[in-house]
């Protein structure tokens, strides 16, 4: 898949707590819904310096959940106007993003 999606974006970093950087990625899982579970879908952003740590917190929070036949999606996406001002409310801003990756995660 590649294109441009339309995605909401924060004003920080959510892979560290302690990063205040505006998010230029964003990961979405996307698995589809098994007798055992619903359809779950999840997304998280992350500054280009936590974007490994991202992928791999999403990865292996989708095996231990055994979703195994998902899809983890990463996007580049625009910051938010609000973006990188610690201390301010949180909000999610409305942007594009455009498909970086896509990984299955089946075996």
């Amino acid at each position: 898949m590649t294109g441009l999606l339309p995605c909401t974006s924060s004003d920080t970093c959510q892979t560290d707590t302690a990063c205040h950087r505006p998010p230029r990625f964003q990961a979405h899982l996307d698995a589809p819904q098994h007798a055992q579970r619903p359809r779950v879908r999840r997304r998280t952003e992350a500054c280009a310096s936590h974007l490994g740590a991202m992928v791999q917190a999403m990865t292996i929070w989708a095996r231990e959940q055994e979703l195994a036949d998902g899809d983890l999606t990463i996007l580049t996406i625009n910051p938010s106007s609000g973006a990188s001002r610690p201390g301010q409310p949180h909000s999610d801003t409305q942007t594009s993003g455009l498909v970086f990756s896509t990984i299955h995660l089946g075996h």
